[in-house]
C-alpha cells in the first residue's frame, strides 16, 4: 500500500461517548505495534476487531500522516478509537501486513454474502 490519504464518504467518530477513557494515542506505529500487537502484526481479531482505518495527510505539513484506527472489543461492545501521530513510509509493510489481517477477519464475517 501506497501512503497516501484515505477518502471515505463518511466519518468515524473519534471519540467513545459510552466509555470514557476509550480514547487511545500514540505518537508512533512502533508504540502502538508494542501495546497491541505481537511481532507477527496480529491483534486477536476475536477480542479486538480493527473496521475501520483512516490514513490522514496533515494540511500544514505535506508527507506528514496520521493513522486513525477503529477497534470494537467484541465481548464489551466497547468501542476504542487509536490516532497514531506519525506514520512514516517504512512503517508501510507492517501496516499494511496488519491492515490485510483486518480485512480478510472481515470478510470472513461476511463469507455468507460472498461470491
Amino acid at each position: 500500500m501506497e501512503l497516501k490519504a484515505t477518502k471515505h464518504s463518511y466519518y468515524c467518530n473519534d471519540e467513545n461517548y459510552t466509555n470514557a477513557g476509550a480514547f487511545k494515542h500514540y505518537d508512533s506505529w512502533k508504540d502502538f505495534r508494542e501495546s497491541w500487537l505481537d511481532e507477527n502484526c496480529d491483534l486477536d481479531h476475536d477480542y479486538n476487531h480493527c473496521f475501520r482505518f483512516d490514513l490522514e495527510e496533515d494540511e500544514e505539513e505535506a508527507g506528514d500522516f496520521t493513522l486513525k484506527l477503529y477497534i470494537m472489543h467484541q465481548r464489551k461492545g466497547n468501542f476504542v478509537p487509536i490516532t497514531i501521530k506519525t506514520i512514516q513510509e517504512s512503517d508501510m509493510t507492517e501496516i499494511n501486513t496488519y491492515l490485510e489481517k483486518c480485512w480478510h477477519y472481515l470478510q470472513n464475517q461476511w463469507k455468507e454474502f460472498s461470491k
